[in-house]
């Protein structure tokens, strides 16, 4: 994409919302102003993150005392970086922030993340500033995201332009997998953490933005421009509140139009949240009863804290959409079944009995004291070593259930190991949802199995029932 219009003469427009997603989510080039010599510094982080990462683009660390930051030749100014830059990082402080960005709309930095906070939040100082970077933003071509957010990671660009803890390969772990979740979020802390709590469950992930304050750039606007995305088949928004809930009730529906999921999680439902919200990014909450009619009108999914988004996540991402409420348990426990059918009821589902030639094909699987009844208890002796993929096929090939779920102890090292091929092909060729309850912890080895077979998978009855339940048919659905 030529982005020449865009970056750079008086007489170029804005970016829309699809030339702005190019920029910011596959930049070129990236200043890094303010960079620190103190890789531990949240100026230092993200030049050590680009490295670490690959990114293939020009890097322009921006520092006036070193001619070097971290074994990169360095810049004293923007003023002197030879070519226009597609993302500049502004990580200097709040007071410094204004002229910084005079300097970057003037050499045609198209957008400018600013880390630094101090504008207006918390406790109300630095109002003034706020009003300067706005009226800079009025008056230059240039795109700015945040104040006080902690910036963005691209992986199909390897492009982390963050100081987040979760993209340091060195010390937090390994790296994020890519995939097809994006997350905006006003608040950084969180949104960062949603990926990496969906990492350890197998999910992928595409793109995390935080958006801070918002002086410009919002959470709506990039989520628009993700609608079409190929990179992006769900979009997460975590979000204190947003300027028009008549433009976020648009975005939902093209979201679902374009056959996008979209989840929310909604923070700032109470007073003392509201109050919070206004500190923390100065976003007013609004009123919930608001936001809650219009996701129950555009379908979009609310879970309630950060276990039921990642369990929410799971389930959309990993399964088709159920075509009923009726669910069908198989455990290796006859007490894990008793509390998943619980749950499941609780959770408006259904828990049908099988029929007879279903019940006589599960009897001959299992030994005489095992019940055929759903939920269907195959007793402890398949711990043993006994094939899942057997009972668990006769299910998924009965008709007489929309879901499948096995309940069993993974705290064994290989556990799934020697049913792995023919799970992979139950999953491959079942045209229901399958999931898998542990109520063990797992083993790392069965972490592994479970997160290749790319099938929803909790650790607790409740997680179980509230994650699936996003599978069910909605209404207008």
């Amino acid at each position: 994409m030529d982005n020449t219009a865009i970056i750079t003469g008086q007489d170029s427009t804005k970016p829309t919302a699809r030339s702005l997603s190019e920029l910011l989510l596959h930049p070129r080039s990236v200043a890094i102003i303010g960079a620190s010599t103190n890789p531990e510094a949240l100026g230092g982080r993200p030049l050590g993150f680009l490295t670490s990462h690959g990114y293939p683009g020009a890097i322009y660390p921006i520092n006036a005392n070193h001619q070097t930051v971290q074994g990169v030749p360095a810049l004293a100014s923007i003023l002197d970086v030879p070519e226009p830059v597609d993302v500049a990082m502004v990580a200097v402080r709040a007071e410094l922030v204004p002229a910084v960005l005079r300097d970057c709309a003037k050499v045609g930095v198209g957008v400018a993340i600013v880390i630094s906070s101090g504008f207006g939040e918390g406790m109300g100082a630095g109002a003034d500033l706020a009003e300067s970077v706005k009226e800079i933003i009025a008056t230059s071509d240039m795109r700015v995201l945040g104040p006080n957010c902690e910036g963005i990671a691209s992986l199909p660009a390897s492009a982390p332009v963050t100081f987040s803890p979760v993209l340091d390969l060195h010390r937090t772990g390994p790296r994020l997998a890519d995939g097809h979740i994006a997350v905006i979020s006003q608040s950084g802390g969180v949104g960062f953490a949603v990926a990496q709590w969906g990492s350890m469950v197998g999910l992928g992930f595409s793109y995390i933005i935080t958006t801070g304050n918002e002086l410009d750039i919002d959470a709506v606007e990039l989520a628009e421009g993700l609608v079409d995305d190929d990179h992006t088949t769900a979009i997460v928004m975590v979000m204190e509140g947003v300027r028009d809930l008549a433009r976020f009730r648009t975005l939902a529906l093209n979201a679902r139009a374009a056959g996008k999921h979209l989840i929310v999680a909604k923070l700032g439902s109470t007073e003392p949240g509201s109050v919070a919200a206004l500190a923390h990014t100065g976003h007013s909450s609004g009123i919930a009863a608001d936001y809650t009619k219009v996701f129950e009108e555009t379908g979009v999914l609310c879970p309630g804290d950060m276990d039921e988004l990642i369990d929410v996540l799971q389930a959309v991402v990993k399964s088709r959409p159920a075509a009923g409420r009726r669910i069908g348990v198989m455990t290796t426990s006859g007490g894990s079944g008793v509390w998943l059918a619980d749950a499941f009821i609780h959770a408006g589902f259904e828990i049908p009995q099988l029929s007879q030639a279903t019940r006589d094909e599960l009897v001959s699987l299992m030994p005489g004291y095992g019940s055929p009844i759903n939920p269907v208890d195959l007793t402890a002796q398949f711990l043993a070593g006994g094939s899942f993929a057997v009972p668990l096929g006769v299910m998924v090939d009965s008709g007489e259930v929309d879901i499948v779920i096995l309940a069993t102890s993974l705290s064994a090292a290989g556990r799934l190991s020697g049913d792995r091929e023919a799970l992979e092909q139950l999953v491959a060729r079942s045209t229901i949802p399958i999931a898998i309850y542990t109520y063990t912890s797992p083993a790392p080895s069965s972490e592994e199995i479970l997160n290749s077979l790319d099938v929803p998978w909790y650790t607790s009855s409740s997680r179980a029932a509230r994650g699936l339940a996003a599978l069910l048919p909605r209404e207008g659905s």
